[in-house]
């Protein structure tokens, strides 16, 4: 068993060395090929993920150069909150090997309060929708320009509220995230393509991205209307 704890997280040590344990009784949030519960311990509300079994392709790559998806997660939330940017804190990777091929991975951060994700946005009333959308255009420009391209960018993966006055974000499952050079208004646009909302909210997000990047809102809607236009393409094709 490997735990890479938080240094703020050390108490839990030995608390993580069952986590196979305690994760087995845990209440669940989300059941797909990965697994998300939630575990109470110490006052503290942890969300724990547990990744599914890849292909044999990628467990080989994994054991041989790639990361580990949990460690992934862990390394790069850390590097947001680096750059000012939220992620619920990063409590701690675990990995238990089963044999030299396979193992079992948990990422382990503590669970976010915030109330709302951008799948509500078309559900808000106009004046704090406006304010949202404002808000994240100028979020999303400072996250690209800072070189993060967060490759499932969608909806769900993106929490935010109202703290002191004004929006805050939050971004969760980032172990696929790039992190490197300033992202291009090109991918950037394209970035938006997993989200969901109205035309209207597409225009004015693409409107005010523009703005926020000092680039041609026109084109940036026609690159968003692109983006998204590819990836609708791509998905019903696969699915």
């Amino acid at each position: 068993m490997r735990i890479v704890l938080n240094p703020k997280y050390q108490h839990l040590r030995e608390y993580l060395e069952h986590i196979d344990e305690h994760f087995a009784h845990g209440r669940e949030l989300h059941r797909g090929r990965n697994l998300l519960r939630t575990l109470k311990v110490g006052g503290l509300t942890l969300v724990v993920k547990r990744y599914g079994k890849m292909p044999l392709t990628n467990r080989l790559a994994t054991r041989l150069y790639k990361s580990p998806k949990a460690k992934n997660a862990y390394v790069k939330s850390l590097l947001l909150k680096e750059r000012s940017f939220e992620s619920p804190e990063p409590v701690a990777f675990v990995t238990i090997r089963e044999n030299w091929l396979n193992s079992q991975s948990y990422f382990v951060c503590l669970h976010s309060n915030y109330r709302y994700s951008m799948k509500d946005i078309d559900t808000l009333d106009p004046d704090f929708r406006e304010e949202v959308t404002q808000s994240f255009a100028r979020y999303a420009a400072q996250l690209h320009r800072n070189g993060f391209l967060h490759r499932d960018f969608s909806a769900d993966n993106i929490l935010f509220d109202r703290v002191n006055e004004r929006i805050h974000f939050a971004l969760i499952d980032t172990n696929s995230m790039k992190c490197g050079r300033a992202v291009s208004l090109e991918k950037g646009c394209h970035n938006f393509a997993r989200l969901v909302g109205s035309e209207e909210f597409f225009d004015r997000l693409g409107t005010l991205y523009a703005e926020a990047r000092a680039a041609d809102p026109a084109e940036c809607i026609a690159m968003i209307q692109q983006g998204r236009a590819l990836y609708h393409a791509h998905k019903h094709h696969h699915a």
